[in-house]
């Protein structure tokens, strides 16, 4: 369990962030100093923030929870994985490909004139209504995914803390976690994250690198291997990486992983989430100009594969260290309501936690500990910049007839646009913090995340291609209203699709979603644009 040491440990991570956060708010002058870091960042840091802010505690815990697998309680008692395998790992195919057609592409459009969010892209082509439609969608989209982000996080912190307070729960936790990322977040901007960001990459790197080399040491096999061979023989059903998925149409766009899924559906995916999303968009604007941005992306293509792999792999060595004793993880069996009270139904995503409080040594659990809430506190921060810068500049200065991103407007100082940020900042806190609690009930909150973003991912990506197509060819230019309707036609299917497949009506898996969302939002579009 969690010992004092581990405790000084996580204490000083925790001090030494916010330290860190708050030393970076220096000399935030303005609006561009707060939501862009006054364009100065350097591209290597940008990268390496990019990463951590897509690995958060979804991916440390949610990932190694997909090669798990689906835990059920069988006969006896005991707990039985079904699923779960490698193939998650095709997926990163297609997180290689979009980034370059970002980089290449995209990227260009973002450093031509003072911008601060892509959606100001749609007001120079469209007018402000697509713009402002733009951005609602994309403030309720990171709202949903980050809050439920926030609850995978209060699992290890919960965990952790009831070995000391046996009456802490999820709630508790939420506002702990939150409340350290909220307070840096609002003083230090964008600046701040970018660089705190950068540390928490290497901690929870070095977290995962660690667990993947240590739980191999601690197996053995029934015919007497041990370490890897005994991963292997033990986890050999979980091992599968690649699956063509052309079984039939619902092995394709509704069974297990597959390449397509990679090759087709993860690029758009990502196109959205790189390219049309301003959690990760800010970022590359925070560059210091076109070159550093695409560098930063090329630099987070190279990474994000390998890492995925990763956490994936400790999966399958989790599953070969549990499954063959029921999955009792000893001390805290996280289904037992009499026990742990919150964590009432077996889930994998309580597997990987419960082993590093439970298994990891004394001063490296500690370690480990923070790199959860390393990859936690990247997604949540950057999220709440990202909300903020938004909010700020896309639905708050137009209303003040500041619709330009340029200057501070007559009558609004530029301290007082850093003052809205900060109070946006801290208002997508609040609401991150609820809609964490309410994630709670969730059976795989990585799959929950990803239904969130499918939602409004085609109206963003289709809505912004037409502009920068328009941008380009002057005589395809639609008007607002058929982009409006595309953008709210593919947000409205999308919705049906989502609650068709919660409800077992429809099979399609998620990385379909962006694509589907895309295709009828440019379809629309250009049905409208001709009548």
């Amino acid at each position: 369990m969690v010992t004092v040491a581990d405790w000084i440990v996580i204490l000083a991570y925790l001090a030494g962030i916010a330290t860190l956060g708050v030393f970076w708010s220096r000399g935030q002058r303005s609006h561009r100093d707060y939501f862009l870091g006054n364009r100065s960042l350097p591209w290597w840091v940008v990268g390496l923030s990019i990463v951590a802010t897509e690995t958060s505690a979804l991916t440390f815990i949610g990932v190694p929870a997909m090669a798990i697998g689906r835990l059920r309680l069988g006969a006896h008692g005991r707990i039985i994985a079904e699923g779960g395998n490698l193939r998650f790992a095709q997926l990163a195919l297609g997180y290689v490909i979009a980034r370059v057609v970002v980089a290449m592409h995209m990227v260009p459009h973002y450093f031509r004139g003072d911008v601060y969010t892509p959606y100001q892209l749609l007001r120079r082509t469209f007018g402000p209504w697509p713009r402002t439609l733009a951005a609602a969608m994309a403030v309720l989209n990171m709202c949903l995914q980050a809050g439920v982000r926030v609850y995978v996080t209060a699992i290890p912190v919960a965990i952790m803390i009831r070995t000391v307070y046996p009456g802490w729960g999820i709630w508790e936790s939420i506002v702990l976690f939150a409340g350290v990322s909220i307070l840096y977040s609002v003083a230090g901007g964008i600046r701040a994250v970018v660089w705190t960001d950068m540390v928490q990459f290497f901690i929870f790197i070095i977290s995962g690198l660690y667990a993947l080399l240590y739980i191999p040491t601690l197996l053995s096999a029934p015919g007497g291997a041990t370490g890897w061979s005994a991963l292997v023989e033990l986890g050999r059903e979980k091992l599968s990486l690649f699956h063509l998925g052309l079984d039939s149409v619902g092995d394709l766009l509704g069974g297990d992983f597959n390449i397509w899924m990679g090759l087709v559906g993860a690029t758009v995916g990502v196109m959205v989430s790189h390219g049309a999303d301003q959690l990760n968009v800010q970022r590359v604007l925070a560059c210091r100009d076109e070159r550093g941005g695409r560098r930063a992306l090329f630099l987070s293509a190279a990474i994000i594969g390998p890492q995925f792999l990763m956490f994936l792999l400790i999966g399958v060595g989790l599953f070969a260290l549990y499954a063959p004793s029921g999955f009792d993880l000893g001390g805290i069996p996280p289904w037992d309501p009499t026990v742990v009270g919150a964590f009432a139904a077996p889930k994998a995503d309580y597997v990987f936690p419960i082993f590093i409080v439970t298994r990891i040594p004394p001063v490296v659990r500690g370690v480990m500990i923070a790199g959860v809430l390393a990859s936690a506190m990247s997604s949540l921060t950057s999220a709440l910049t990202a909300i903020s810068s938004v909010v700020v500049m896309d639905l708050y200065r137009p209303l003040r007839g500041a619709a330009g991103a340029g200057p501070a407007a007559p009558g609004t100082p530029a301290r007082r646009d850093v003052a809205l940020g900060r109070v946006g900042t801290l208002l997508a806190g609040l609401v991150l913090i609820g809609v964490a609690w309410w994630a709670k009930d969730a059976p795989l909150v990585f799959n929950l995340v990803f239904q969130f973003a499918g939602v409004f991912a085609g109206a963003k990506l289709g809505s912004l291609l037409l502009s920068m197509w328009a941008a380009r060819r002057e005589r395809d230019r639609s008007g607002a209203g058929p982009v409006i309707g595309g953008m709210i036609a593919s947000a409205a299917l999308m919705a049906v699709i989502v609650l068709l497949v919660k409800n077992d009506l429809l099979q399609l898996r998620w990385p379909w979603y962006p694509a589907i969302g895309t295709l009828v939002c440019l379809g629309v579009v250009r049905v409208l644009g001709q009548r």
